[in-house]
């Protein structure tokens, strides 16, 4: 019996084909291939004819704009693969300050000339705008509730104001004063020569800490980052939060550190079931600092109501003038408890995210020279007064911190001031972003600078650490100096030359409306705790030899490390004063 032929064979189709000429309609490999390769080559050659910088309005120009080989996604890839690196490529040959790339589609601006970055970060936010992002970040970085935005955009203008308790005595002065007196009494216990985590401080328990006896006597062990970035925040934090939220929620700061790691991954938007484990356990962390901040809210408001808050939340009067004024605009605006969280975790984050690995890095760089630690203890010594009480007693007592003088750490010692300022060039990149409302011609303030029109709908980025490690600005760059900042200027009345110190033209706090409002804070911050622990503790590298530099991980602000940067720290041997 005969079959049908179109029955034999579920496969027959596909043989028969397989032995013809493909239709004209389907391409073959190499018709793909080449149409790629077209395609490509003309979106390069296009984008790099009409690129170029041509005669715009008032005067201006239009921003040069990179050529790029594929539609649509321009210069995605190579931001993906290796930002610094392209962006440092085209920075060499454009000296105008600014250049265009095309991302995804979209225009976006990269700025890093300093004059014309901030003649663009004082713009109003009816011209260069940030607010929009500042509140999708809130949702997607800090878990905000979304349907809760009306409050959110009622609320902004009052809850913006009140970063005045950050700028201004004497809230500010307040805050500086508990964090110093904080300072005095855990400095002389960094490390506290235990080896079991029972008997160690909250920093200690995470650094891995050893003891170690070697020649020159008995030496802790321990892991630098961890170590530095916990004791700033157990020691400092209780000026904000207040002491109550430090010790009931210890494990706050761990969290903190997890969450962080994510940062970038936040950004993007990305939702917890891609398969990142980083993001996964970020989302986890996050989800604990916000229980963590709801519970002091909720004792909080039974305080508020006149009930018991419990025995763990007595002195919540010692929150910060910031904490107390926003939680009364919480209450007048309609908050949830959810969402007066997120938002506090987002004033804890930033007051730690930068601030804390910032003194790791320049405790790194002190430390590593010697000749430098020696210098910046004789600078400092004047107004970091360390007593080492006569030993009258079997049981030794150690060195003590007895005062500390903030102001003249910031103002009369210009070694360690340019040792701040270095360490915020080499070892921070932040990153200012702001969409354009309008047509605007932004031009610097030198002389005979160049015009530039940036479009409506289009991005403006400033790269700060395009500018930081500019040669064009400082030499060697790549090389931390301690020395950089410092400028000699004649004293109007003596004429004997007097050093200063500033920022010049970086801008690590951004600049304008958006600029950081906790940077008063954070500049004593550095100062006092970097003093203080140089004064009271020598490290070396574990094990000893020259000491090694961590590496640089992209993180929010500050840069992080993956290097687990292993110290031998020992108390610093001081003449005994007699103490009355």
């Amino acid at each position: 019996m005969e079959t049908n032929s179109t029955l034999r064979s579920p496969y027959a189709a596909i043989s028969n084909l397989s032995q013809s000429s493909w239709p004209v309609w389907i391409p073959g490999w190499p018709a793909v291939i080449l149409t790629i390769v077209a395609v490509s080559l003309s979106t390069r050659l296009l984008s790099g004819l009409f690129g170029h910088s041509k005669p715009a309005a008032d005067g201006s120009k239009t921003v040069p704009l990179i050529p790029y080989w594929f539609p649509i996604i321009g210069h995605l890839p190579n931001m993906g693969f290796d930002a610094d690196g392209f962006l440092e490529k085209f920075r060499a040959r454009h000296r105008g300050g600014v250049f265009q790339l095309n991302l995804g589609g979209t225009t976006h601006n990269m700025i890093f000339g300093p004059s014309l970055a901030g003649s663009l970060m004082n713009q109003k936010s009816s011209i260069a705008d940030s607010e929009h992002l500042q509140k999708h970040f809130t949702v997607v970085i800090f878990g905000f509730p979304a349907k809760e935005m009306p409050a959110y955009n009622a609320a902004n203008d009052e809850l913006q104001s009140f970063y005045k308790y950050l700028t201004s005595e004497p809230s500010l002065g307040r805050m500086v004063s508990m964090t110093v007196n904080g300072l005095k009494r855990n400095v002389g216990s960094l490390v506290g020569f235990v080896s079991s985590p029972v008997d160690q401080t909250l920093w200690e328990r995470n650094s891995n800490v050893k003891v170690i006896d070697t020649p020159g006597g008995q030496v802790v062990e321990a892991s630098l980052n961890p170590l530095v970035r916990n004791f700033i925040a157990a020691t400092a934090n209780p000026s904000l939060t207040g002491t109550d939220f430090v010790n009931n929620f210890p494990e706050f700061w761990d969290d903190l550190w997890t969450f962080d790691k994510a940062f970038m991954l936040f950004v993007t938007g990305m939702p917890r079931w891609v398969p990142i484990p980083k993001l996964t356990r970020a989302h986890i962390a996050r989800r604990r600092l916000i229980n963590y901040m709801a519970s002091m809210h909720v004792a909080a408001e039974k305080k508020h109501n006149g009930e018991d808050p419990g025995s763990e939340w007595s002195d919540l009067d010692n929150m910060s003038d910031l904490f107390k004024a926003r939680a009364e605009a919480y209450r007048k605006y309609g908050y949830s408890i959810e969402a007066r969280a997120a938002s506090d975790v987002a004033i804890v984050w930033a007051m730690n995210a930068n601030a804390n690995p910032a003194v790791f890095w320049m405790l790194n760089h002190i430390y590593a020279d010697k000749e430098l630690l020696e210098a910046l203890r004789t600078e400092i010594a004047p107004y970091v007064k360390v007593v080492q009480p006569k030993q009258e007693f079997p049981v030794p007592e150690h060195p003590r911190l007895e005062s500390i003088d903030e102001e003249g750490l910031a103002t009369k010692c210009p070694l360690l001031k340019s040792c701040y300022v270095e360490t915020l060039r080499v070892d921070t990149a932040p990153w200012s972003f702001k969409t354009m409302r309008q047509d605007l011609v932004l031009s610097g303030r030198d002389k005979g600078a160049e015009k530039y029109l940036l479009k409506k709908g289009s991005f403006a980025h400033i790269p700060h650490a395009l500018h930081q490690t500019d040669p064009l600005y400082f030499d060697s760059p790549e090389v931390w100096r301690p020395d950089r900042h410092i400028k000699y200027e004649a004293d109007e009345k003596s004429g004997d030359k007097k050093a200063t110190v500033d920022l010049g033209t970086l801008r690590p706090y951004g600049g304008g409306a958006t600029m950081c409002k906790g940077r008063q804070f954070a500049v004593k911050e550095i100062l006092i705790f970097s003093a203080a622990i140089i004064s009271l503790w020598d490290m070396n590298m574990a094990g000893g030899g020259p000491w090694k530099m961590p590496r640089h991980v992209k993180a929010s602000g500050t840069y992080s490390t993956a290097d687990d940067t292993r110290v031998w720290i020992k108390r610093r041997v001081l003449p005994q004063t007699k103490v009355s």
